[in-house]
This record gives structure tokens, C-alpha cells and sequence, in this order.
């Protein structure tokens, strides 16, 4: 009799440890750079899932828990990064939406696969992340859509000869990026006149733009981040007033315009999104999160809420002895700002490409790559 008391307390205590599992907070970690002068990106996407994190637990959280953000700063060193998924492994996270760079999510890879956690990323779109099955999902176009959807542009503009700056501190990127540029410029026939890597060997930006503009190129295309675009925009101005400038989309914030001024007035990138979008769907997001951040939504704030959509959803509808991954791949398309979103059998995704110029300190549309 004793024992079967016992038998029942055990399956009692169960009962409720299941059930506290299962209304406790879903725990959602948060990578991304988040202090110094390139953190505009991971902050907006920080800030687009905090709004989407709000707007699912004010109508009940998933199967009535909430969510909550574990937000973490990566300071750009893959081995901080590495930290923060085994300390999110720690604390229980059921997933972890970011990082916002390529050379971050190379570095988290090998971890978050040895630890079994999802980890999409809104961003990263080095053409080496694609067609594995593993644990990382990405939202993002890869560098082999954009680049060579510069590479086109270029032609289509008449320029043959470019010169190209380099970011040094995300090479996983950069390297992905020239790389498939080249193959389709030289397709084209058109030729890369000179490459400059900037952010190693003390290379400083008024030496980097001497050294592009040495060939007398008939354009010059910066694989960087919207700050030292802005810099070396700026630069090169001092030594060439009338060169088309072009950013690869990395760059494609509201810091390149700030920082940049009149030097990137005319400047040519890709984006990920249209900010002219008129639909409602987009139009609400845009006015939520103006209101609660005071501010207007960047590329990665669009591409986060489209990642926690379809994060969110998966998690919402997944069977009980189904796992995240499968969850989100076996997801039927989900409504995003833009378009539809969708992930193949290897977690990777695809975005439509707009292309944008400088005008009077907006980013005017200038056309559409799908």
C-alpha cells in the first residue's frame, strides 16, 4: 500500500513539473552587436523582436506562455559569440534569433549544432551557409543572388572597370561576396581594376581611396558596413567628385546617410526590403514600431520581425514529439511584411532584392531584382 502512495506522489510530482514546463516563459536569446559605431543594425533587429515578442503575449503568448527575450552583445568576437549560445544552452532557451554578420554566424555554427539550438538569423547571407541541413536557418538572400545582381547593375550601367573596397572584419562575407561578384562580372566582361582591404594592416580610409581611384575606374563598389562606407565615401569625394559609388546591401542603413552626407548623395545599393511599401501589413509594423522605439524600422528590424513570424508560428503549431527544426521547415508559407516566407529542406531562405539610390538624404527605389 505504501508503495503504490508512493507510485502515486511520483506520478503526481510529474504531473506538475510537466506542467510547470509547459506554462513557464518560452526563453528566446538574442545575439547580435549591440554596442559601438556598427550597432544600429543589431539594435533594430533587437528591437523588432522585443515589438513582436510584445505583440504575441498581449494575445495570449504561444499556448499561453510568454516569451522572453534574453538579449545578449557579441562585441563582433566569435569567441564572446560562442560563450553566449553555451550560456543560452544554460539557461534553457528554446531558441536564438541572430547574429546579424556572417564571420558571427560562422563562428556560432559548430556550437549551436553540438548543442541542438535553433538559431535563425534575419541576416547573414554568405552563399557558405547554404544547402546544409543544421541547426541555423536563414532568412536572407545570399551573397550569390546579391552580388551578382550587382554585377548585372554595374553592366546595365555602363561600368566595366570597378575598383573594390573590402571590410577585413567580416570575411566570412566579403570574401563570399567579391567571390561571386567576379564570377559573374567576368562573365560579363567586365574587370575588377583593383582591390583594397580596409580594417587590417593599418590600412587608413583616405589611403584606401587613393589606392581605388588609382586605376581610373569607371565605378568603385564597397563590401562594408554603412560606417566605413560613410568614411570612405567621404574620402574619395575629396579626390573624385563624379565616380559612381556603390554599396554592397550590408551597408544599407540610415548610418550610411548620417555619417555620409553629401558625399553618398548617388550612392547605388541593394536592400532586402522596400520601405516604400505601401501594403497594410507593412504599413502597421512601420507605425508599431515607430511608436514604441520613436524611430523608423532598418533592414534588420524588417528581417527580424519576418524571422520571430516564422519562429513564433513554428512554435505555436509544432506537435509535442516534433522537434523546432523540423517544425520550421515542414511550415506552410508564412505571411511576412513583404512576401511569403519559406524555408527549404536546408533552412535557407530567399528575399526578393531592391535596388535603391541616395537622394536628398533618402533611399529613393530605383528598381527590383526578384
Amino acid at each position: 500500500m505504501r508503495f503504490i502512495r508512493f507510485l502515486c506522489s511520483v506520478f503526481v510530482g510529474l504531473f506538475f513539473l510537466a506542467a510547470c514546463g509547459d506554462t513557464g516563459p518560452v526563453k528566446i536569446g538574442f545575439i547580435a552587436g549591440l554596442s559601438g559605431p556598427e550597432s544600429d543594425a543589431g539594435n533594430d533587429a533587437l528591437n523588432a523582436l522585443k515589438l513582436a515578442a510584445k505583440q504575441v503575449n498581449d494575445t495570449g503568448g504561444i499556448n499561453g506562455r510568454m516569451i522572453e527575450i534574453i538579449p545578449r552583445d557579441d562585441q563582433k568576437s566569435p569567441e564572446i559569440a560562442q560563450n553566449h549560445v553555451r550560456e543560452f544552452k544554460e539557461l534553457g532557451v528554446e531558441a536564438i534569433v541572430g547574429p546579424i554578420i556572417s564571420s558571427i554566424g560562422m563562428a556560432m555554427l559548430p556550437v549551436i549544432n553540438e548543442l541542438g539550438i535553433v538559431t535563425i538569423s534575419p541576416t547573414i547571407s554568405a552563399a557558405d551557409f547554404a544547402g546544409f541541413r543544421d541547426n541555423l536557418f536563414r532568412m536572407n538572400t545570399t551573397t550569390r543572388e546579391n552580388a551578382r545582381a550587382y554585377a548585372k547593375h554595374n553592366i546595365n550601367d555602363g561600368h566595366r572597370r570597378v575598383a573594390i573596397a573590402l571590410d577585413g572584419q567580416n570575411r566570412a562575407f566579403t570574401d563570399s561576396w567579391y567571390r561571386e561578384f567576379l564570377l559573374e562580372f567576368d562573365a560579363l566582361d567586365g574587370l575588377v581594376v583593383s582591390k583594397v582591404w580596409i580594417n587590417v594592416d593599418d590600412v587608413s580610409h583616405a589611403q584606401a581611396a587613393t589606392e581605388l581611384l588609382s586605376e581610373d575606374p569607371g565605378a568603385i563598389v564597397f563590401i562594408t558596413n554603412s560606417t566605413d562606407g560613410a568614411s570612405l565615401a567621404r574620402e574619395i569625394r575629396k579626390l573624385s567628385s563624379d565616380v559612381p559609388l556603390y554599396a554592397a546591401e550590408w551597408a544599407g542603413s540610415d548610418t550610411l546617410i548620417e555619417l555620409g552626407g553629401d558625399a553618398v548623395e548617388g550612392m547605388e545599393l541593394a536592400q532586402a526590403y522596400d520601405r516604400y511599401d505601401a501594403n497594410p501589413i507593412f504599413q502597421k509594423f512601420s507605425a508599431d514600431y515607430s511608436a514604441m522605439f520613436d524611430s523608423e524600422p532598418g533592414y534588420g528590424a524588417v528581417l527580424t520581425y519576418d524571422a520571430a513570424t516564422v519562429l513564433f508560428a513554428a512554435m505555436r503549431t509544432k506537435h509535442p514529439d516534433q522537434s523546432l527544426a523540423d517544425a520550421l521547415t515542414n511550415l506552410p508559407p508564412q505571411q511576412g511584411l513583404h512576401q511569403e516566407l519559406v524555408f527549404d529542406a536546408f533552412g535557407d531562405g530567399n528575399r526578393n532584392i531592391y535596388f535603391v539610390i541616395i537622394k536628398d538624404g533618402k533611399f529613393i527605389r530605383s528598381g527590383t531584382h526578384d
